[in-house]
């Protein structure tokens, strides 16, 4: 391959939008770079794949002469045709090869190598110009002796404005280290790259747990240092890096600094990556939180008392247990109140969860108003950050006191005073402060920052650096004097829009109402200039998102509902089956009259119908706005709208909400969600036929957008046809899902009942019209049965690594805790748990483990102990099914999609149902009995 070639293999693995707004760094092994070479040749050896890379380095670009410096220069010097286009509007080329990257970035790699290679020779820590040298050793001409000769500093900075600046960081953000030693000014920055290797930042959580780190907690520089230096966890700390860290000198420095970088993403999981061959298996370990101390102050009676929240980023265990409390999940990451009494060193633990929160020692903690933190006002509670603005409390150990009297003498008059409340813990001092002039260098946590760095606060992120226009968020400026003029200004622009200052905030401003869409805009503050915050933000609206979901993205599934990869003539794709049976088609289809009724409808006036943008509805743009997203993306999204609405009370179980949210999304038809891989793939928007006793109704599923919904409404009456908007069962409205739009169309015999009107609709609103065939009906005919899922299964592993296990308990049909160590193996349908994302499941059967689908299993369960749970009222044409029991994907999505509803939330005789509407008598026959081998029991629903 030619070198530009190499360049961009190598520039796209690091730099890709996967990796937005993470830390970047050049670090390539041998094997690295062949494997990834390997996709562009054929039947080369690793050998002689590292041979052509190496030529590509040695030839480089065409004209380039000299050592490896020059050369390096030399594709530097080609660094303005990235961006550019020819007259085509392809991008500008070398050799026929697109300039898409820095031409330089394979020569930094390579410039590195020689500190991650072995390399022949005796060589000491820091010679970095032999190992170079040696590497090199067959290719004198190539040699160098010293980068200030031919220093390359300018590349290493050009690539950070490229990554950086120029992408916003949304491909990587790439750190350039300064070095103040004049020895390691040049090739100070090749070490920065390789002293961290990918593997140990990636085994970074286990060592903050091994030397006893909390996350969200204040550390000093020193204190990570010493702690990481004495470790006795070898295995996790390089050689090499530990020797540097302990020379103290500027590399260490910038080692801690990557390591605080690190340590401040932590989300406190601390699982390790297990190698079975080609396999990687997660084993579990603790999940770490921080306590933050809280208080209630009342001022009539002079009291304090405390208690205390758990925070973390993680979402809770649903079953998560501290003592006596459960249900612990409040909001933003903040446990409800723990009302324990004071004690430094406090921990709870939740062994079956593997779950563990930890009160940190510390002579001295500050507090802020709870209400910064979106929690009640009435609280006041801890934080790491001093602030310039607002109020404060300080409680230190008496030992402090002095000192902190001390400290309070720099105060303007009023502005600091020691509290005397009852409820004090013993040996304890309480003061109240605000508007420090100056820090306590003493201690590090009292320390007034003079740096300032803006962040956007609040709102809802769509990607690293973007966010919905629904709700603006708030620019908050860190270590703020309150006093700021700050201003919006759109790049390319010299206006400067100056922003309104929050009232309950002092560090706190608004974004403009009509902040522009789709435009960079930097934050700026008028006289000064903030380090590092050349960084443009965006705003994206979900308006007009819906007909641009990409449904090429959809994966394909088998008639299990798996995910496949090979062709196959038949499949399912979103929520319809491609190539589907004649018995759906309908020509063929028996049941087609259920679909097409030939009794007719007329109807003279349409009225128009009504929608409210309410929080489902809103989940739902953001949804058709991101197209592709994960678990989590959803679980905060839906977190976030959810706070819009409801409040949390004392029986609200978030993190099971989400869960179940999420699954009727998919059930619905608006979303494909893959448990495994916890992915989430929109489905582009679609009209099909649902059951109605008169003329034609379909029912819209997929993305949808404000747009979309108003063009529906909007042009309806043009084409004869009724909008009806239903809200979702009452028994539903936690879980945030869309209202249920359908169309009704109208007409006589001759007017083929209103579906040309249907038809031509669809065709102005550009959106599927599966009039052909019923999906419904495709759905349980593509569905495999249970016997045939049972012959499918596979042997797996019998180790559960750690994760928690439930037992499915046919009595209660629900996964019970399992804590014994021994099971009966005869059968048993098992859940693992490594955190909320992450499940996995088995069954055992007559001693031997089989990989399991969590919906299947139970129904091989009620199969195996002869147990019949399913509901059905023919005459109102319901079933009820128990919650704990929802039906294979396939089958679900098929009944769901007979009303676009969600099943309604029902006790029956004690126990509880989820109950289905607009469900035939025929169609629910043959999907229980032959597909899941249950015998519906008729009763009244």
């Amino acid at each position: 391959m030619k070198y530009l070639e190499w360049n961009n293999i190598i520039s796209a693995y690091f730099f890709n939008s996967a990796n937005a707004g993470k830390d970047i760094y050049l670090y390539l092994t041998k094997n690295d770079i062949i494997g990834l070479g390997k996709a562009s040749f054929v039947e080369e050896t690793e050998d002689e794949i590292w041979t052509d890379f190496i030529t590509s380095v040695k030839r480089g670009i065409p004209g380039s002469n000299g050592n490896i410096i020059a050369k390096a220069k030399c594709a530097h010097s080609k660094n303005n045709l990235v961006g550019r286009t020819k007259p085509d509007g392809t991008p500008a080329t070398i050799e026929d090869i697109p300039v898409l990257y820095p031409p330089f970035i394979c020569y930094l790699v390579f410039l590195v190598l020689p500190l991650i290679e072995v390399v022949e020779g005796n060589f000491r820590t820091t010679n970095y110009y032999g190992k170079l040298n040696g590497f090199l050793s067959n290719d004198s001409n190539l040699g160098t002796n010293d980068f200030r000769n031919n220093q390359i500093n300018c590349l290493w900075e050009d690539l950070a404005d490229w990554a950086n600046v120029k992408n916003n960081g949304d491909l990587g953000v790439f750190n350039i280290i300064s070095f103040t030693n004049e020895n390691w000014i040049y090739v100070g920055k090749v070490f920065s790259q390789c002293v961290l290797p990918p593997k140990f930042l990636t085994r970074l959580p286990e060592l903050f747990e091994v030397i006893g780190l909390v996350p969200n907690t204040f550390y000093e520089d020193l204190y990570l240092q010493e702690k990481i230096k004495h470790s006795n966890r070898t295995d996790l700390i390089p050689k090499n890096t530990l020797g540097f860290l302990k020379n103290g000198d500027d590399l260490s420095k910038a080692i801690i600094q990557t390591i605080q970088r690190q340590y401040k993403r932590w989300t406190g999981e601390t699982h390790e990556e297990i190698e079975e061959g080609a396999t990687l298996r997660k084993k579990r370990n603790y999940t770490v939180a921080a306590l933050f101390l809280q208080f209630k102050v009342n001022t009539n009676d002079e009291e304090i008392k405390f208690s205390y929240r758990m925070y973390s980023s993680n979402d809770y265990p649903e079953d998560l247990k501290f003592g006596n409390y459960e249900n612990l999940y409040e909001i933003n990451g903040w446990s409800k109140t723990l009302l324990y009494e004071f004690k430094e060193g406090l921990e709870f633990k939740d062994n079956f969860n593997k779950w563990i929160a930890k009160f940190p020692d510390r002579d001295v903690r500050l507090f802020v108003s709870a209400g910064t933190q979106q929690l009640s006002n009435d609280f006041w509670i801890e934080t790491d950050i001093l602030s310039k603005t607002d109020r404060m409390y300080l409680l230190c150990k008496n030992g402090k006191q002095k000192t902190i009297e001390d400290w309070g003498k720099t105060f303007s008059n009023g502005n600091f005073k020691k509290e005397d409340f009852n409820g004090l813990p013993e040996n304890y001092s309480l003061f109240w402060f605000r508007n420090p002039t100056q820090g306590l260098s003493e201690i590090s946590i009292l320390t007034l920052y003079a740096e300032k760095r803006i962040e956007l606060a609040g709102g809802l992120k769509v990607s690293f650096r973007t966010y919905t226009n629904d709700f603006l968020p708030e620019v908050e400026i860190i270590n703020s004097d309150g006093n700021e003029k700050v201003y919006l200004q759109y790049k390319g622009t010299d206006e400067k829009i100056f922003l309104s200052k929050k009232t309950s905030l002092n560090n706190r401003w608004l974004l403009p109402e009509k902040t522009a869409i789709n435009v960079d805009f930097y934050i700026k503050v008028e006289n000064e200039n903030f380090t590092g915050n050349e960084l443009a933000y965006n705003l994206a609206s979900s308006y007009n998102t819906a007909l641009k979901v990409d449904g090429s993205k959809l994966p394909k599934r088998n008639s299990f509902g798996r995910n496949i990869i090979t062709d196959a003539e038949q499949y399912c794709l979103g929520s319809d089956i491609v190539n589907p049976a004649k018995s759906s088609k309908r020509v063929f289809c028996p049941l087609s009259w259920v679909f097409a009724s030939t009794n007719q409808e007329t109807k003279t006036t349409i009225s128009a119908a009504v929608f409210n943008n309410h929080s489902g509805n809103n989940l739902c743009n953001f949804l058709s706005l991101k197209g592709t997203l994960t678990t989590e993306e959803f679980f905060k999204a839906f977190e976030f709208y959810f706070s819009k609405e409801f409040s949390i009370t004392e029986n609200t179980n978030l993190t099971k909400i989400k869960r179940a949210s999420l699954n009727f999304y998919d059930f619905i038809g608006i979303l494909d969600y893959d448990y495994e891989t916890k992915s989430i793939v929109l489905n582009p928007p679609q009209f099909i036929f649902i059951p109605t006793t008169h003329g034609r109704k379909v029912l819209l599923i997929g993305a949808r957008d404000m747009a979309l919904i108003k063009a529906i409404i909007e042009k309806s009456p043009t084409h004869h046809l009724q909008v009806e908007i239903t809200k979702q069962f009452s028994s539903n409205e936690r879980l945030l899902l869309p209202d249920v739009i359908t169309i009704k169309a109208f007409g006589t015999s001759n007017e083929n009942y209103g579906e040309r009107n249907l038809k031509a609709f669809a065709d102005e609103l550009q959106i599927k019209f599966s009039n052909d065939y019923f999906p419904q009906l495709a759905l349980q005919d593509f569905s495999a049965n249970i016997a045939d899922y049972e012959s499918t299964l596979k042997e797996t592993n019998e180790n559960d690594y750690g994760w928690a296990r439930y037992i499915f308990n046919p009595e209660t049909l629900r996964f019970e805790k399992s804590e014994t160590e021994n099971f009966d193996k005869s059968f048993s349908l098992l859940e693992y748990k490594l955190n909320e994302y992450t499940y996995q499941h088995k069954l055992w059967k007559d001693n031997k483990c089989y990989q399991v689908d969590l919906n299947w299993g139970r129904f091989i369960a009620l199969k195996h102990f002869d147990k019949n749970e399913i509901l059905f009222d023919s005459t109102s044409q319901k079933v009820a099914i128990p919650v704990s029991m929802p039906l294979p994907r396939l089958l679900s999505e098929a009944i769901m999609l007979l009303s676009g509803k969600a099943p309604d939330f029902k006790e029956i005789n004690g126990k509880k149902y989820r109950v289905y509407e607009n469900i035939i008598g025929i169609f629910t026959q043959n999907l229980f009995k032959l597909k899941l081998g249950q015998t519906a029991i008729n009763t009244t629903l």
